[in-house]
Protein backbone atom coordinates (compact mmCIF):
# COMPACT_ATOMS: atom_id res chain seq x y z
CA UNK A 1 0.00 0.00 0.00
CA UNK A 2 2.72 2.23 0.81
CA UNK A 3 4.56 1.29 -2.28
CA UNK A 4 1.42 2.19 -4.30
CA UNK A 5 0.33 5.49 -2.64
CA UNK A 6 4.50 7.44 -3.58
CA UNK A 7 5.45 5.77 -6.61
CA UNK A 8 5.44 7.62 -9.44
CA UNK A 9 4.60 4.84 -11.85
CA UNK A 10 0.77 4.58 -9.61
CA UNK A 11 -0.27 8.47 -10.78
CA UNK A 12 -2.66 7.63 -12.74
CA UNK A 13 -4.29 5.00 -10.36
CA UNK A 14 -4.43 6.96 -7.45
CA UNK A 15 -7.69 7.05 -7.76
CA UNK A 16 -8.59 3.78 -8.30
CA UNK A 17 -6.65 2.45 -5.46
CA UNK A 18 -7.31 4.77 -3.16
CA UNK A 19 -10.34 7.05 -4.24
CA UNK A 20 -12.46 5.78 -1.80
CA UNK A 21 -10.24 5.69 1.38
CA UNK A 22 -9.19 8.20 4.00
CA UNK A 23 -5.97 8.77 2.64
CA UNK A 24 -7.18 9.34 -1.02
CA UNK A 25 -9.58 11.97 0.01
CA UNK A 26 -6.81 13.93 2.26
CA UNK A 27 -4.08 13.23 -0.18
CA UNK A 28 -0.53 14.75 0.54
CA UNK A 29 1.95 16.63 -1.53
CA UNK A 30 3.93 13.81 -1.88
CA UNK A 31 1.99 11.09 -3.27
CA UNK A 32 3.00 9.02 -6.30
CA UNK A 33 6.23 11.43 -6.25
CA UNK A 34 8.94 8.62 -5.43
CA UNK A 35 11.28 5.95 -7.26
CA UNK A 36 10.30 2.98 -5.32
CA UNK A 37 13.05 0.77 -4.08
CA UNK A 38 11.98 -2.40 -2.69
CA UNK A 39 14.07 -4.88 -0.55
CA UNK A 40 11.82 -8.11 0.92
CA UNK A 41 15.08 -10.50 3.35
CA UNK A 42 12.83 -13.32 3.64
CA UNK A 43 14.80 -16.83 3.67
CA UNK A 44 18.32 -15.94 3.39
CA UNK A 45 21.01 -18.80 3.47
CA UNK A 46 21.80 -18.57 7.29
CA UNK A 47 24.12 -21.96 7.51
CA UNK A 48 27.71 -19.96 7.20
CA UNK A 49 28.46 -16.74 7.17
CA UNK A 50 29.33 -17.03 3.72
CA UNK A 51 26.36 -18.27 2.91
CA UNK A 52 24.46 -15.66 4.16
CA UNK A 53 26.56 -12.80 2.51
CA UNK A 54 25.94 -14.67 -0.52
CA UNK A 55 21.83 -15.09 -0.10
CA UNK A 56 22.16 -11.27 1.06
CA UNK A 57 24.04 -10.19 -2.13
CA UNK A 58 21.82 -11.77 -4.34
CA UNK A 59 18.93 -10.60 -2.85
CA UNK A 60 19.62 -6.99 -3.19
CA UNK A 61 20.93 -7.20 -7.01
CA UNK A 62 17.22 -9.29 -7.54
CA UNK A 63 16.02 -5.74 -5.89
CA UNK A 64 17.98 -3.33 -7.92
CA UNK A 65 17.43 -5.58 -11.17
CA UNK A 66 13.32 -5.48 -10.99
CA UNK A 67 13.78 -1.77 -10.06
CA UNK A 68 15.92 -0.83 -13.26
CA UNK A 69 13.04 -3.21 -14.84
CA UNK A 70 10.19 -1.55 -13.12
CA UNK A 71 11.11 1.95 -14.51
CA UNK A 72 12.60 0.83 -17.69
CA UNK A 73 16.08 2.56 -16.64
CA UNK A 74 19.44 2.36 -18.84
CA UNK A 75 21.22 1.44 -15.44
CA UNK A 76 24.58 -0.08 -15.39
CA UNK A 77 26.02 -1.29 -11.95
CA UNK A 78 29.20 -2.89 -10.03
CA UNK A 79 27.75 -6.59 -10.09
CA UNK A 80 31.13 -8.24 -7.74
CA UNK A 81 32.06 -7.13 -4.30
CA UNK A 82 30.56 -6.47 -0.96
CA UNK A 83 26.86 -5.64 -0.73
CA UNK A 84 27.76 -2.16 0.24
CA UNK A 85 29.56 -1.31 -2.60
CA UNK A 86 27.21 -2.97 -4.98
CA UNK A 87 24.45 -1.18 -3.31
CA UNK A 88 27.38 2.41 -3.24
CA UNK A 89 27.49 1.53 -6.91
CA UNK A 90 23.80 1.34 -7.76
CA UNK A 91 22.96 4.34 -5.94
CA UNK A 92 25.36 6.44 -7.78
CA UNK A 93 24.37 5.21 -11.14
CA UNK A 94 20.42 5.59 -10.58
CA UNK A 95 21.37 9.55 -9.12
CA UNK A 96 22.06 10.39 -12.43
CA UNK A 97 19.20 8.53 -14.03
CA UNK A 98 15.80 9.12 -12.40
CA UNK A 99 14.18 12.81 -11.82
CA UNK A 100 12.80 12.30 -8.53
CA UNK A 101 14.03 10.46 -4.91
CA UNK A 102 13.65 7.08 -3.97
CA UNK A 103 11.55 6.01 -1.40
CA UNK A 104 13.43 2.66 0.05
CA UNK A 105 11.29 0.66 1.67
CA UNK A 106 12.83 -2.64 3.61
CA UNK A 107 10.65 -5.41 4.52
CA UNK A 108 12.10 -8.34 6.84
CA UNK A 109 14.61 -6.39 7.52
CA UNK A 110 15.88 -8.93 10.60
CA UNK A 111 14.81 -12.01 9.33
CA UNK A 112 18.23 -14.20 9.68
CA UNK A 113 18.47 -12.69 13.09
CA UNK A 114 16.04 -15.20 14.43
CA UNK A 115 18.02 -18.19 12.87
CA UNK A 116 21.16 -16.62 14.29
CA UNK A 117 20.36 -15.13 17.64
CA UNK A 118 20.28 -18.71 19.70
CA UNK A 119 22.87 -20.44 18.37
CA UNK A 120 25.26 -18.72 16.24
CA UNK A 121 25.21 -15.12 18.26
CA UNK A 122 29.14 -14.88 17.02
CA UNK A 123 28.17 -14.46 13.51
CA UNK A 124 24.95 -11.98 14.40
CA UNK A 125 27.64 -9.93 16.03
CA UNK A 126 30.12 -10.05 13.32
CA UNK A 127 27.80 -9.23 10.77
CA UNK A 128 25.91 -6.48 12.04
CA UNK A 129 29.80 -5.06 13.80
CA UNK A 130 31.12 -1.97 12.42
CA UNK A 131 33.02 -3.94 9.85
CA UNK A 132 29.87 -6.27 8.88
CA UNK A 133 28.65 -6.61 5.96
CA UNK A 134 24.83 -5.79 6.92
CA UNK A 135 26.10 -2.73 9.14
CA UNK A 136 28.04 -1.47 6.18
CA UNK A 137 25.01 -1.95 4.04
CA UNK A 138 22.70 0.37 6.12
CA UNK A 139 25.76 2.76 6.16
CA UNK A 140 25.45 3.23 2.82
CA UNK A 141 21.79 3.49 3.01
CA UNK A 142 22.13 6.20 5.01
CA UNK A 143 25.00 7.93 2.92
CA UNK A 144 22.33 7.78 0.55
CA UNK A 145 20.20 10.03 2.24
CA UNK A 146 22.23 12.92 1.66
CA UNK A 147 21.45 12.27 -2.49
CA UNK A 148 19.02 10.35 -3.84
CA UNK A 149 17.01 8.62 -0.76
CA UNK A 150 14.64 11.04 0.79
CA UNK A 151 12.59 8.39 2.70
CA UNK A 152 12.94 4.87 4.05
CA UNK A 153 10.11 2.42 5.61
CA UNK A 154 11.38 -0.68 7.73
CA UNK A 155 9.67 -3.50 9.23
CA UNK A 156 10.75 -6.86 11.13
CA UNK A 157 10.08 -8.87 14.21
CA UNK A 158 12.31 -8.03 16.58
CA UNK A 159 14.32 -5.08 17.62
CA UNK A 160 17.21 -6.68 18.33
CA UNK A 161 18.69 -5.95 14.66
CA UNK A 162 17.47 -2.62 14.52
CA UNK A 163 19.51 -1.51 17.93
CA UNK A 164 22.61 -3.51 16.86
CA UNK A 165 22.51 -1.14 13.16
CA UNK A 166 21.91 2.36 14.35
CA UNK A 167 25.11 3.65 16.15
CA UNK A 168 25.87 3.56 12.55
CA UNK A 169 22.49 4.22 10.99
CA UNK A 170 21.42 6.50 13.28
CA UNK A 171 18.88 8.30 11.20
CA UNK A 172 15.72 5.98 11.87
CA UNK A 173 12.50 6.48 14.16
CA UNK A 174 11.32 3.21 16.65
CA UNK A 175 7.36 3.09 15.48
CA UNK A 176 6.34 0.34 16.85
CA UNK A 177 5.36 1.37 20.42
CA UNK A 178 4.20 4.70 19.19
CA UNK A 179 0.57 4.89 20.24
CA UNK A 180 -0.31 6.91 16.61
CA UNK A 181 0.48 3.76 15.13
CA UNK A 182 -0.69 1.04 17.23
CA UNK A 183 -3.69 0.04 14.66
CA UNK A 184 -1.82 -0.38 11.59
CA UNK A 185 -0.18 -3.43 13.51
CA UNK A 186 -3.43 -5.22 12.99
CA UNK A 187 -7.21 -5.15 12.27
CA UNK A 188 -9.39 -4.19 14.77
CA UNK A 189 -13.02 -4.96 15.29
CA UNK A 190 -14.96 -3.30 12.83
CA UNK A 191 -12.03 -3.94 9.99
CA UNK A 192 -12.71 -7.34 10.73
CA UNK A 193 -16.44 -7.42 10.39
CA UNK A 194 -16.08 -5.49 7.10
CA UNK A 195 -13.52 -8.92 6.06
CA UNK A 196 -16.46 -11.19 6.69
CA UNK A 197 -19.35 -8.88 4.83
CA UNK A 198 -17.24 -8.77 2.07
CA UNK A 199 -16.69 -12.23 1.91
CA UNK A 200 -19.93 -13.90 2.81
CA UNK A 201 -23.08 -14.07 0.16
CA UNK A 202 -25.48 -12.20 2.43
CA UNK A 203 -25.09 -10.23 5.46
CA UNK A 204 -24.77 -12.79 8.46
CA UNK A 205 -27.79 -12.59 11.41
CA UNK A 206 -26.26 -10.60 14.16
CA UNK A 207 -26.31 -14.15 16.57
CA UNK A 208 -24.20 -15.67 13.50
CA UNK A 209 -22.16 -13.15 13.49
CA UNK A 210 -21.56 -12.70 17.18
CA UNK A 211 -20.62 -16.30 17.24
CA UNK A 212 -18.10 -16.04 14.42
CA UNK A 213 -16.62 -13.05 15.86
CA UNK A 214 -16.43 -15.05 19.09
CA UNK A 215 -14.01 -17.66 17.58
CA UNK A 216 -11.88 -14.71 15.93
CA UNK A 217 -11.80 -12.72 19.26
CA UNK A 218 -10.26 -16.17 21.54
CA UNK A 219 -7.84 -16.99 19.43
CA UNK A 220 -6.50 -14.27 17.24
CA UNK A 221 -7.27 -10.79 19.30
CA UNK A 222 -5.57 -9.64 22.22
CA UNK A 223 -2.54 -7.44 20.57
CA UNK A 224 -2.20 -3.66 22.37
CA UNK A 225 1.47 -2.29 21.57
CA UNK A 226 1.15 0.51 23.50
CA UNK A 227 -0.01 0.85 27.31
CA UNK A 228 -1.87 4.07 26.58
CA UNK A 229 -4.24 2.37 23.92
CA UNK A 230 -7.35 0.64 24.56
CA UNK A 231 -8.13 -0.71 21.28
CA UNK A 232 -6.91 -4.55 21.30
CA UNK A 233 -6.22 -5.98 17.82
CA UNK A 234 -6.75 -9.16 15.84
CA UNK A 235 -3.52 -10.74 13.83
CA UNK A 236 -4.15 -9.71 10.52
CA UNK A 237 -2.10 -12.86 9.00
CA UNK A 238 -4.29 -15.22 11.02
CA UNK A 239 -7.94 -13.49 10.24
CA UNK A 240 -7.29 -13.74 6.62
CA UNK A 241 -5.99 -17.23 6.39
CA UNK A 242 -9.12 -18.08 8.72
CA UNK A 243 -11.54 -16.35 6.43
CA UNK A 244 -10.33 -18.19 3.16
CA UNK A 245 -11.56 -21.01 4.58
CA UNK A 246 -14.74 -19.34 5.50
CA UNK A 247 -15.43 -18.09 2.09
CA UNK A 248 -14.86 -21.25 0.21
CA UNK A 249 -17.13 -23.53 2.69
CA UNK A 250 -18.78 -21.17 5.17
CA UNK A 251 -16.55 -22.45 8.13
CA UNK A 252 -13.26 -22.00 9.61
CA UNK A 253 -10.63 -24.26 8.89
CA UNK A 254 -9.55 -27.35 10.54
CA UNK A 255 -6.59 -25.96 11.87
CA UNK A 256 -6.87 -23.09 13.29
CA UNK A 257 -2.92 -21.88 13.27
CA UNK A 258 -1.98 -21.53 9.43
CA UNK A 259 0.97 -24.37 9.11
CA UNK A 260 3.07 -21.55 7.80
CA UNK A 261 2.90 -19.43 10.23
CA UNK A 262 3.06 -21.90 12.85
CA UNK A 263 6.11 -23.04 11.38
CA UNK A 264 7.64 -19.22 11.82
CA UNK A 265 6.22 -19.17 15.66
CA UNK A 266 8.01 -22.74 15.94
CA UNK A 267 11.55 -21.30 14.87
CA UNK A 268 11.54 -18.54 17.69
CA UNK A 269 11.18 -21.56 20.17
CA UNK A 270 14.81 -21.11 19.83
CA UNK A 271 14.37 -17.75 21.90
CA UNK A 272 13.69 -19.45 24.67
CA UNK A 273 17.55 -20.93 24.36
CA UNK A 274 18.87 -17.20 23.87
CA UNK A 275 21.23 -16.07 26.01
CA UNK A 276 19.92 -17.14 29.82
CA UNK A 277 18.24 -20.26 29.09
CA UNK A 278 17.70 -21.21 32.47
CA UNK A 279 15.81 -17.72 33.25
CA UNK A 280 14.38 -18.26 30.28
CA UNK A 281 12.99 -21.10 31.59
CA UNK A 282 11.18 -20.06 34.57
CA UNK A 283 9.42 -16.92 32.73
CA UNK A 284 7.76 -20.10 30.48
CA UNK A 285 7.01 -21.44 33.53
CA UNK A 286 5.41 -18.89 34.90
CA UNK A 287 3.44 -17.94 31.41
CA UNK A 288 2.02 -21.12 31.29
CA UNK A 289 0.80 -21.19 35.19
CA UNK A 290 -0.70 -18.29 34.62
CA UNK A 291 1.35 -16.32 37.06
CA UNK A 292 1.15 -12.37 36.78
CA UNK A 293 3.83 -11.21 34.37
CA UNK A 294 5.15 -7.91 35.03
CA UNK A 295 8.46 -6.13 33.69
CA UNK A 296 9.50 -3.02 31.86
CA UNK A 297 9.82 -3.23 28.34
CA UNK A 298 12.95 -2.54 26.80
CA UNK A 299 13.31 0.06 24.31
CA UNK A 300 16.87 -0.55 23.25
CA UNK A 301 18.83 -4.30 22.93
CA UNK A 302 22.47 -4.64 22.76
CA UNK A 303 24.58 -7.77 22.76
CA UNK A 304 27.20 -6.43 24.69
CA UNK A 305 25.27 -5.73 27.64
CA UNK A 306 23.70 -8.33 29.91
CA UNK A 307 20.10 -9.57 28.81
CA UNK A 308 17.79 -9.95 31.73
CA UNK A 309 14.65 -11.15 32.35
CA UNK A 310 12.67 -7.81 31.46
CA UNK A 311 15.03 -7.66 27.89
CA UNK A 312 13.58 -12.00 27.44
CA UNK A 313 10.25 -10.79 28.17
CA UNK A 314 10.51 -7.78 25.75
CA UNK A 315 11.67 -9.97 23.42
CA UNK A 316 8.86 -11.90 23.41
CA UNK A 317 6.42 -8.99 23.26
CA UNK A 318 8.30 -8.13 20.15
CA UNK A 319 7.57 -11.55 18.86
CA UNK A 320 4.00 -11.14 19.24
CA UNK A 321 4.49 -14.16 21.95
CA UNK A 322 3.19 -12.06 24.61
CA UNK A 323 0.92 -8.77 25.04
CA UNK A 324 0.48 -5.93 27.21
CA UNK A 325 -2.00 -6.16 29.72
CA UNK A 326 -2.09 -2.90 31.47
CA UNK A 327 0.26 -0.55 32.96
CA UNK A 328 1.42 -0.78 36.19
CA UNK A 329 3.76 1.77 38.17
CA UNK A 330 6.98 2.11 36.36
CA UNK A 331 6.32 -0.98 33.85
CA UNK A 332 3.41 -2.74 32.24
CA UNK A 333 1.99 -6.59 33.18
CA UNK A 334 1.79 -8.98 30.23
CA UNK A 335 0.01 -11.90 29.10
CA UNK A 336 -0.76 -14.60 26.12
CA UNK A 337 -2.63 -12.39 23.77
CA UNK A 338 -4.95 -15.39 22.76
CA UNK A 339 -5.44 -18.95 22.47
CA UNK A 340 -3.70 -19.81 19.59
CA UNK A 341 -0.12 -18.42 21.26
CA UNK A 342 -0.84 -20.07 24.56
CA UNK A 343 -1.19 -23.37 22.24
CA UNK A 344 2.04 -22.69 20.78
CA UNK A 345 3.72 -22.64 24.17
CA UNK A 346 2.12 -25.83 25.34
CA UNK A 347 3.54 -27.34 21.93
CA UNK A 348 7.05 -26.02 22.76
CA UNK A 349 6.40 -27.10 26.61
CA UNK A 350 5.96 -30.99 25.34
CA UNK A 351 8.83 -30.37 22.65
CA UNK A 352 10.89 -29.70 25.82
CA UNK A 353 9.50 -32.41 27.94
CA UNK A 354 10.93 -34.96 25.27
CA UNK A 355 14.79 -33.04 25.19
CA UNK A 356 14.96 -33.44 28.66
CA UNK A 357 13.52 -37.12 29.53
CA UNK A 358 14.80 -37.87 26.09
CA UNK A 359 11.55 -39.84 25.99
CA UNK A 360 9.60 -39.30 22.36
CA UNK A 361 5.79 -38.64 22.89
CA UNK A 362 3.33 -39.96 20.76
CA UNK A 363 1.23 -37.64 19.54
CA UNK A 364 -1.25 -39.79 18.44
CA UNK A 365 -1.71 -41.74 20.71
CA UNK A 366 -2.42 -38.58 23.03
CA UNK A 367 -5.14 -37.78 20.16
CA UNK A 368 -6.58 -41.06 20.47
CA UNK A 369 -6.50 -40.62 24.21
CA UNK A 370 -8.83 -36.97 24.17
CA UNK A 371 -10.96 -38.33 21.34
CA UNK A 372 -11.67 -41.32 23.83
CA UNK A 373 -12.79 -38.32 26.14
CA UNK A 374 -14.48 -36.79 23.46
CA UNK A 375 -16.33 -39.66 22.09
CA UNK A 376 -16.93 -42.18 25.15
CA UNK A 377 -16.87 -40.00 27.98
CA UNK A 378 -13.67 -42.20 29.41
CA UNK A 379 -10.18 -40.13 30.76
CA UNK A 380 -8.74 -44.20 31.33
CA UNK A 381 -6.00 -43.50 28.51
CA UNK A 382 -4.69 -40.24 29.06
CA UNK A 383 -4.47 -41.15 33.01
CA UNK A 384 -1.61 -43.32 32.15
CA UNK A 385 -0.13 -41.81 29.54
CA UNK A 386 0.56 -38.68 32.16
CA UNK A 387 1.83 -41.75 34.53
CA UNK A 388 4.31 -42.77 32.17
CA UNK A 389 5.59 -39.44 31.91
CA UNK A 390 5.46 -38.77 35.27
CA UNK A 391 7.25 -41.74 35.92
CA UNK A 392 10.16 -40.96 34.07
CA UNK A 393 10.27 -36.89 35.85
CA UNK A 394 10.35 -38.55 39.23
CA UNK A 395 13.75 -40.33 38.16
CA UNK A 396 14.57 -36.92 37.85
CA UNK A 397 15.86 -34.97 40.56
CA UNK A 398 17.04 -31.56 38.77
CA UNK A 399 13.62 -30.86 37.09
CA UNK A 400 11.40 -28.98 39.73
CA UNK A 401 8.31 -31.43 40.26
CA UNK A 402 4.64 -30.16 42.28
CA UNK A 403 1.73 -29.90 41.62
CA UNK A 404 1.82 -27.52 38.72
CA UNK A 405 4.53 -29.25 37.16
CA UNK A 406 1.66 -32.48 36.65
CA UNK A 407 -1.04 -29.75 35.94
CA UNK A 408 1.34 -28.45 33.48
CA UNK A 409 2.01 -31.93 31.50
CA UNK A 410 -2.15 -32.72 31.41
CA UNK A 411 -2.62 -29.28 30.20
CA UNK A 412 -0.06 -29.75 27.69
CA UNK A 413 -1.33 -33.41 26.58
CA UNK A 414 -5.09 -31.18 26.27
CA UNK A 415 -3.73 -28.73 23.85
CA UNK A 416 -1.62 -31.48 21.63
CA UNK A 417 -5.09 -32.59 20.34
CA UNK A 418 -6.48 -29.82 19.01
CA UNK A 419 -10.32 -31.26 19.90
CA UNK A 420 -11.24 -29.15 23.09
CA UNK A 421 -10.75 -25.00 24.02
CA UNK A 422 -8.61 -26.12 26.81
CA UNK A 423 -8.59 -23.42 29.91
CA UNK A 424 -6.91 -23.72 32.56
CA UNK A 425 -7.78 -21.95 35.56
CA UNK A 426 -11.14 -21.70 34.04
CA UNK A 427 -13.35 -19.14 35.80
CA UNK A 428 -16.82 -19.51 36.83
CA UNK A 429 -19.22 -18.33 39.49
CA UNK A 430 -17.69 -19.97 41.98
CA UNK A 431 -14.24 -20.38 41.27
CA UNK A 432 -11.61 -21.67 39.07
CA UNK A 433 -11.51 -24.94 37.59
CA UNK A 434 -8.43 -26.42 37.19
CA UNK A 435 -8.15 -27.46 33.76
CA UNK A 436 -12.03 -27.71 31.53
CA UNK A 437 -12.49 -29.08 28.29
CA UNK A 438 -14.42 -26.37 26.29
CA UNK A 439 -15.96 -26.13 22.69
CA UNK A 440 -13.52 -25.60 20.31
CA UNK A 441 -14.44 -24.15 16.80
CA UNK A 442 -15.21 -26.98 14.13
CA UNK A 443 -14.89 -29.66 16.55
CA UNK A 444 -18.49 -31.74 17.66
CA UNK A 445 -17.27 -33.96 21.11
CA UNK A 446 -20.29 -36.16 22.21
CA UNK A 447 -18.43 -35.27 25.83
CA UNK A 448 -17.02 -31.87 27.38
CA UNK A 449 -15.04 -32.29 30.89
CA UNK A 450 -13.75 -30.36 33.97
CA UNK A 451 -10.69 -31.75 35.87
CA UNK A 452 -9.99 -31.15 39.60
CA UNK A 453 -6.24 -32.31 40.07
CA UNK A 454 -4.32 -32.84 43.28
CA UNK A 455 -0.59 -33.85 43.72
CA UNK A 456 0.81 -35.44 47.05
CA UNK A 457 4.62 -35.59 46.94
CA UNK A 458 6.09 -39.09 48.11
CA UNK A 459 7.58 -37.69 51.25
CA UNK A 460 3.59 -36.81 52.67
CA UNK A 461 2.27 -39.87 51.32
CA UNK A 462 5.04 -41.87 53.42
CA UNK A 463 4.34 -39.38 56.29
CA UNK A 464 0.40 -39.58 56.41
CA UNK A 465 -0.50 -42.66 54.01
CA UNK A 466 -4.12 -42.71 53.10
CA UNK A 467 -5.12 -39.50 55.13
CA UNK A 468 -3.79 -37.17 53.29
CA UNK A 469 -5.53 -39.12 49.76
CA UNK A 470 -8.77 -38.90 51.31
CA UNK A 471 -8.41 -35.33 52.68
CA UNK A 472 -7.29 -34.05 49.11
CA UNK A 473 -10.57 -36.30 47.20
CA UNK A 474 -12.42 -34.35 49.54
CA UNK A 475 -11.23 -31.32 48.88
CA UNK A 476 -11.55 -32.17 45.35
CA UNK A 477 -15.37 -33.47 45.42
CA UNK A 478 -16.39 -30.17 47.33
CA UNK A 479 -14.84 -28.14 44.60
CA UNK A 480 -16.40 -29.74 41.38
CA UNK A 481 -20.06 -30.04 43.15
CA UNK A 482 -18.99 -26.16 43.92
CA UNK A 483 -18.59 -25.64 39.89
CA UNK A 484 -21.35 -27.72 38.11
CA UNK A 485 -23.93 -25.26 39.13
CA UNK A 486 -22.11 -22.50 37.49
CA UNK A 487 -23.89 -21.30 34.59
CA UNK A 488 -21.13 -21.48 31.92
CA UNK A 489 -21.32 -25.26 32.58
CA UNK A 490 -24.59 -25.35 32.80
CA UNK A 491 -24.83 -24.88 29.05
CA UNK A 492 -22.74 -28.16 28.29
CA UNK A 493 -24.22 -31.10 27.43
CA UNK A 494 -22.82 -34.46 28.28
CA UNK A 495 -19.84 -32.90 31.27
CA UNK A 496 -17.77 -34.87 32.35
CA UNK A 497 -16.41 -34.20 35.79
CA UNK A 498 -13.08 -35.57 37.45
CA UNK A 499 -11.65 -35.60 40.75
CA UNK A 500 -7.77 -36.80 39.69
CA UNK A 501 -5.18 -37.59 42.39
CA UNK A 502 -1.62 -38.22 41.79
CA UNK A 503 1.03 -39.64 44.47
CA UNK A 504 4.43 -39.06 42.90
CA UNK A 505 3.59 -40.96 39.17
CA UNK A 506 0.57 -42.81 40.44
CA UNK A 507 -2.81 -41.90 39.65
CA UNK A 508 -4.81 -42.99 43.31
CA UNK A 509 -8.11 -41.30 42.45
CA UNK A 510 -9.90 -41.31 39.57
CA UNK A 511 -13.39 -40.32 40.27
CA UNK A 512 -16.23 -39.14 38.56
CA UNK A 513 -18.36 -36.72 39.91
Amino acid sequence: MLANYYDINEKDNFEKLFGETYIGKKETKERNSYYILKFNFTGLNTDTKEALEKSFTRTIKDSFDKFIQMYNLNISYIEEGYPASIFESFLTQASGKIKSPLYVIIDECDHFANELLSFQTELFSNIVSKTGFVRKFYEVLKKGTESIVKRIFMTGVSPITLDSLTSGFNISMDLTRDADFNEMMGFNREEVINIINSVTPKVLEEIELNELMEILQKNYNGYLFAEECETRLFNSDMILYYMQSYEKSGKGPKSLIDKNIASDYGKLGRMFEFKNRNANMQVLQDILNGEEITGSITEGFSLEKNFDEDDFKSLLFYLGLLTIEQPILGGVSFKVPNYVIQDLYFEYFTKKINEELNYEINASEISRAIREIGLKGKNDSLIKIVEKTLNRISNRDYIKFDEKYVKLIFLAYCFLSKIYLVKSEYEVDNGYIDIALLKQANMEPDFFAIFELKYITKSEYEKEGEKIIEEKKKEAVEQIEKYKCSEELMGLPNLKKWAIIFVNDKCVVNLEI
